[in-house]
């Protein structure tokens, strides 16, 4: 006869790289344990690696006996693809368990690197020029995996200068999971990567802006504006329909005002379709009276090189006179499907 499997099994431990600093010491007292053990179990697994909890370098034995009862400490995932663009862009594909691809990408410049990290495996906001997009959602990333990504950044890179949100999913759709990513980043006693050095970007989900704003969160704020005209925003971003863009424009008004900081507005420019005169005056109208900056994106197609469009510089032009800070993002990586938009868990 075969033997039944236990129904009631016990569920699978909590993962501790999901656990920020203060929540790590609430478990701790939960345990018995002195919640100020938790800044040495930090240094202990993202400063000196250590992967074993029943023998963790400077946390007393008991502790590390108490960690095994209540944690696990999974082998940190690592990526199986490497692909490295002529400019010098590194794109990593990341397999997480259930089915759940993600890409990061190291992107250099002139003395500085910046990593971009995916928030989503997928993403559901649909947006109708993003490769990632037509994905779908496969699942939201947990922070355990967003830090990994992190981890696999850093050791192609040597060195970071900054990270950005900016990968595949939409941020503000996994918020609590992409919090406590830069929590555990920033935290002191853990990677001590400045929240300050770090970008977090949104198609414009209202209620996250406004808890940002009411936040100690020092993240930078950069919003995605895709056309200024509602119509044409919901024919291209649907999200447009849940947050529309002059509300979120409201939003990051108040951000501002409760910040004392300027956002970051990225705008993609499509040729004959959002990229006119017309356009760049209802955009200028929109944010002008906002401090800002704006990122004009060449559109990078799905699967193809993009590249700067004819009327790019005329859209600078256009929007500077009109007293909008505005800058032309150099697109790296699109040889290898890195590029804005090229994000699809691909080859």
């Amino acid at each position: 006869m075969t033997e039944k499997k236990d129904q009631h099994a016990a569920a699978p431990l909590p993962d501790l790289r999901n656990y920020t600093r203060p929540e790590l010491e609430a478990a701790l007292a939960g345990l018995g344990e002195k919640p100020s053990h938790a800044a040495a179990i930090f240094n202990a697994v993202y400063k000196k690696h250590a992967a074993n909890l029943a023998a963790l370098p400077l946390v007393p034995v008991r502790v590390g006996a108490a960690l095994v009862r209540g944690f696990s400490l999974k082998p940190l995932e690592a990526p199986e693809l490497l692909r490295v663009s002529r400019d010098g862009t590194k794109k990593m594909l990341f397999n997480f368990s259930g089915g759940a691809p993600a890409e990061c990408v190291v992107l250099p410049a002139k003395d500085r690197q910046a990593a971009c990290l995916s928030s989503q495996s997928g993403c559901a906001c649909g947006c109708t020029f993003c490769a990632t997009g037509g994905l779908g959602l496969k699942r939201s990333l947990e922070p355990r995996e967003i830090t990994a990504q992190f981890e696999a950044c850093l050791k192609e890179a040597g060195t970071l200068n900054s990270l950005v949100f900016m990968g595949m999913g939409e941020p503000f759709l996994n918020w609590e999971n992409v919090k406590k990513a830069i929590l555990i980043l920033s935290d002191s006693k853990g990677r001590h990567f400045p929240q300050a050095k770090m970008t977090v970007s949104t198609v414009g989900v209202i209620p996250v802006i406004e808890e940002l704003a009411a936040s100690d969160l020092k993240v930078r704020l950069a919003v995605s504006v895709v056309a200024a005209e509602k119509e044409l925003r919901a024919r291209l971003a649907p999200m447009e329909k849940v947050y529309p863009i002059r509300r979120v424009v409201e939003a990051v008004r108040a951000y501002c005002r409760a910040k004392e900081a300027l956002v970051m507005f990225e705008y993609i420019l499509f040729p004959g379709v959002n990229d006119r005169p017309s356009d760049s005056a209802l955009l200028a109208g929109l944010i002008g009276d906002i401090p800002c900056r704006v990122n004009l994106i060449p559109y990078n197609p799905p699967g193809g090189p993009g590249g700067e469009t004819p009327r790019i510089k005329a859209f600078q032009r256009e929007l500077i006179a009109a007293g909008v800070r505005t800058y032309l993002r150099l697109e790296r990586g699109a040889d290898i499907g890195a590029a804005c938009g090229q994000l699809a868990a691909g080859n």
